[in-house]
Formats: structure tokens, sequence, C-alpha cells
């Protein structure tokens, strides 16, 4: 196997931290007696500090490259996540350490896109940006399984400790995954653009990255919406057959996640061959369309709702692989880190906002079609962003073909 997939292994184990206290909730709730608002400001914690680590890593990963900063935070993540695994005994120590492993779980997460961007040829970028966000969505998927397994089995410090192990072995596979490699030399013809001796905000969010910030920004309002309240649907939708909390979480991770990672890979290739604007044109609009489904779907049985839920889930992460590969083609490499942290600050800071107006919007009529339609208006968003990004792709390759027609008389 290349060196990419071997990272994209250690990526999954990496991750296994990140859904750890989600996948735990309804074990430590009992036990340690938590409030819903209790248990949501920790989360919020782990939220914030995530987010302030995407722009901190992804800044430093201008300076000091994107292994060393990808490989200084996974090796972070196993160390705070042991410390939750020991020491969390109470809401009050879980907020105080849930920051640490925020931190480091949000630091991996940009430097490991510039690292598949740095494995792979301008042309396979949407594959390879598909291929290292499923790797994350299935270590969030073993994060639920693991976390809730054990915890209802051995105990608090079990869950967390089963986590810890699996973020250090990624890690480890990550080190030897990267050793030896050398730091991309990026050309012009790499990127389209020469390495920028100085950070230029006019020059470097030309009017594409402009449109492909927006559509992150929306995609992002989708997506943690859909990440925060999906799974209390499926809850509505399946309470009647009185499932177990295993397998009822078997059954959330499946549908939230494992349809995720499967679309990150192949809407990521798909935009490889096919023009990437276009690709996002479609996807955004079906992922709009499957948010509003979903909140009609509580009413036609548990079946539907868990389709429905898979297929939005699908299209709803199916973007993000597909933005991020059109950013890296976009700006100029000696710039991408900064970028990339910009872009995650703001995806991520509205994106915090979006369960807010989600429960809003269901206190306020107690519809789940309501509430999901706040979501919606994520996708329709990123759907209208794709479509100025198409007419100025459409009209960059009209000039240049001028520009060709010109020069050859």
């Amino acid at each position: 196997m290349n060196r990419l997939v071997w990272l994209c292994i250690g990526r999954t184990g990496a991750c296994m931290g990140t859904m750890a206290f989600v996948g735990a909730l309804p074990v430590l709730r009992h036990t340690w007696h938590m409030s819903a608002g209790t248990a949501g400001t920790i989360q919020t914690a782990f939220n914030l500090s995530n987010a302030i680590a995407l722009l901190a890593a992804a800044w430093l990963s201008d300076s000091f490259g994107a292994k060393r900063v990808y490989l200084w935070c996974t090796w972070a993540g196993t160390i705070a996540l042991a410390c939750f695994a020991l020491f969390a005994r109470s809401p009050e120590t879980a907020l105080v350490l849930i920051i640490f492993v925020g931190l480091t779980q949000g630091g991996s997460y940009a430097p490991a896109l510039m690292l598949a961007a740095d494995l792979s040829l301008p042309s396979k970028r949407g594959r390879a940006m598909g291929m290292m966000l499923a790797a994350g969505s299935f270590g969030y998927l073993l994060s639920v399984f693991f976390s809730l397994w054990a915890t209802q089995t051995f105990g608090v410090a079990a869950g967390f400790g089963v986590c810890a192990v699996g973020v250090f072995a990624g890690t480890a596979i990550g080190q030897l995954s990267l050793a030896g490699m050398q730091p991309a030399k990026h050309t012009k013809h790499d990127s389209g653009k020469a390495n920028a001796p100085a950070f230029r905000w006019r020059s470097t969010f030309t009017p594409v990255a402009v449109c492909l910030l927006i559509g992150y920004i929306a995609h992002c309002w989708e997506l943690l919406g859909h990440y925060a309240w999906t799974p209390s649907l499926l809850a509505t939708a399946l309470e009647p057959l009185h499932l177990n909390a295993v397998t009822m979480a078997l059954i959330v991770g499946a549908v939230v996640h494992l349809s995720g990672m499967l679309a990150t890979t192949a809407i990521g290739t798909l935009s490889d061959r096919l023009d990437r604007s276009k690709v996002l044109v479609f996807v955004g609009g079906a992922g709009a369309a499957c948010s509003l489904l979903m909140g009609w779907s509580i009413h036609w049985g548990p079946a539907w709702t868990v389709v429905i839920a898979s297929i939005g889930s699908f299209f709803i992460l199916g973007d993000s692989g597909v933005l991020s590969a059109a950013m890296t083609d976009e700006v100029p490499p000696a710039s991408l880190g900064r970028v990339m942290g910009v872009r995650s600050v703001l995806g991520f800071g509205s994106g915090a906002l979006a369960p807010a107006a989600f429960g809003a919007a269901f206190d306020a009529t107690h519809q789940w079609a309501s509430a999901y339609a706040t979501l919606a208006a994520g996708g329709v968003a990123a759907c209208a962003a794709a479509v100025f990004l198409s007419q100025l792709t459409a009209r960059s390759a009209l000039r240049e073909r001028a520009l060709g027609s010109n020069h050859l008389r």
C-alpha cells in the first residue's frame, strides 16, 4: 500500500477520540447525574477548543510543515484522551479535560488535508481528500461504538481508555507512514500559482476562493446541525422498536458516519473526472432536499427515517472533500495553511450556531420538518455558491480559449 493509504488508516485511529464523549453520553448522564444543559456545555467547550485548534494548527503548518504539526497534535491527542480516561470523574473535571481533547483533535484536521494534497497529484486530489475525510468518519464511527460499549460494560475510564488506545495506534501508524517524507515542492504547474513570499488577503481570496469559502460555511452549517440532531431524530423514530443502547449506537453510527464516509470518497473521486463546480451544485441541492425530507420522514415510519437519513448523510457530507480539493487547486501552497485555518474557523464557528437555531425552531413549532428546514437553508446556500463558482469557472475558460485563439493568430 502507498503512503497515503497508510496515513488514512492511521487517521482512522487518530480520530477515535473525537466522538468519544458523544458516544458515552447516554451512560455518563446517568452515572454523573448530568442535566442535558450540563452535557451540552461540555460538548460546547469541546467544539470551541476544536475551532481554536483548527486555526492555530493550520496557521502553524505554513511555518513548520503539515507533517510536523499533524504528528504533534496526534501524539498530544493520545495523552489528552488518556488523561480524560484517568481523571474525568465528574462533569466539572470533564469540562476542563475535554478542552485539551478538543485542542488536540481539532489540531490534526487541517494538516491531515494538507498532507493528502501533498501526497496526491492535482488531478487526483478530490479522491485523496475524500479518502482522508472518509478515514476520519470511520474513526468517528468507531469512537461512538467503542466508547458506548466499553463505558456501559466496564465503566467510564474503560470507555475513554479504549479510545485512547485507538488514538495511540493510529498515531503510531501515521508516524511510520510519514517516515522519510520530505515537504512537497510545489510549482506553478502544480497549483496554477507560484509560491508566494507573503500572505496577501486580496490576492489570495480571489472570487473563486470566496465562493468556495461561502460554500464551506454553508456546508458546515448543515453538517454540524445534522451531526447534533439526526441521532435524536433516529432515536425518536426507532423508539417503538425498544432497541438496546448498543444496537441504537450501531444504527446511529452507521447512518450518520458510515454513509458519509462512503460519500467523501465516491464524490471526491467523481469531482476529479468532472467539473468540481458542477458536482458541488448537484450535491448541495441534493443535501438540501434530503434535509427537508428527513424532517417529514418522522411521520412515515422508522424504516423511511433510517433510509432517508442515510441518503441525507451521504450528500450532506459528500461535498466536503470536493470543497477542500477545489481550495487547494485555487490557493497558492505557501498560503494554504492560513487559508484552511480561516476557512475552518468561519465554517465551524457558524456551524456551531446551527444546533441552537434548529432547537429554537423545534421549540417554536414542535415540528421536525420546520427544524430541519433551518439546516436545508445551508444546503441551498452551498448550492447557490456553487452556481456562482460554475459561472466564474466558465467565464475563465472562455477567456483562456480567447487568449489562446489570439495567440495562434
